[in-house]
């Protein structure tokens, strides 16, 4: 509990750093952590009905005029003969007969093609010329047997989430709490030669405790953005205006010992 009454009187005062401002910078560096493992796991939950949905668009037009076939032992199985291409232009699917050249489609943007026992993966970028494709090629060793139809995806999906969600919810704790630090700490040097010419200068040790607690504002509102999937928004910028003015705030409040007293009531 103590934890979430620091994260409210955090994002609700200016006043309130000043109760982190002389921490050791191992407590605050801890603080950082526990929220960052929190908003990961705001975001690792709203990305399940994002993968979803996504998994049932790819089912969707990869059944739209899909050849049969089958895998077997890591193996393509099909009765099709000569190379098939279909999807629109942003995603394109292929089934290749084992023997034969598989052939990238450049005007999509990505495509996956099924030959052999193998499986290429390709991204194009189409604004330069000639176009640059990036392929990735993959055993289908290990994959379920079955036919490969729209299901076969969105079963795979469901059976690589339990083990997804866990990967990435710990990815992005990582990311956020390396990031902050990084940020906090660029901020925090920049800010302590600036300091020099104040009055009441704060310590880099002051300064870093802040900067850290400072990102708890900003980190919360770029989360709920992103859970939410509003279109529109530029996160980036979102990001560093919430950042910079809960930043500007607490630097200044922290100043000196006490806050400013309010004048009496007559």
């Amino acid at each position: 509990m103590r934890f979430f009454r620091t994260v409210f009187s955090l994002c609700v005062s200016f006043y309130s750093y000043r109760e982190v401002r002389d921490l050791p910078v191992g407590s605050s560096i801890k603080y950082l952590l526990q929220l960052m493992t929190l908003l990961a796991l705001v975001l690792t939950i709203s990305f399940i009905p994002v993968a979803r949905q996504g998994a049932d668009s790819l089912a969707t037009r990869f059944d739209a005029g899909r050849p049969a076939f089958s895998i077997k032992d890591g193996h393509v199985v099909t009765a099709v003969t000569n190379a098939q291409y279909w999807g629109g232009d942003g995603l394109r699917f292929g089934l290749v007969p084992s023997g034969q050249t598989t052939q990238i489609e450049t005007q999509a943007i990505y495509g996956i093609v099924f030959s052999g026992d193998h499986f290429v993966f390709w991204t194009a970028v189409t604004n330069v010329t000639p176009p640059v494709v990036r392929t990735v090629e993959n055993k289908l060793r290990g994959l379920p047997d079955g036919e490969v139809t729209g299901n076969y995806f969105r079963q795979l999906m469901r059976v690589s989430l339990p083990v997804m969600l866990p990967v990435g919810w710990m990815a992005l704790t990582l990311i956020g709490t390396v990031g902050g630090l990084l940020q906090a700490g660029t901020f925090s040097a920049v800010g302590s030669l600036m300091e020099r010419s104040m009055q009441r200068p704060l310590s880099f040790t002051q300064l870093l405790n802040v900067t850290i607690h400072a990102i708890t504002p900003a980190a919360i509102l770029v989360t709920a953005y992103r859970a939410m999937q509003l279109p529109g928004l530029d996160l980036w910028l979102v990001y560093l205006i919430a950042f910079g003015v809960f930043l500007l705030g607490a630097t200044n409040a922290c100043r000196g010992d006490h806050p400013p007293e309010l004048p009496a009531d007559h």
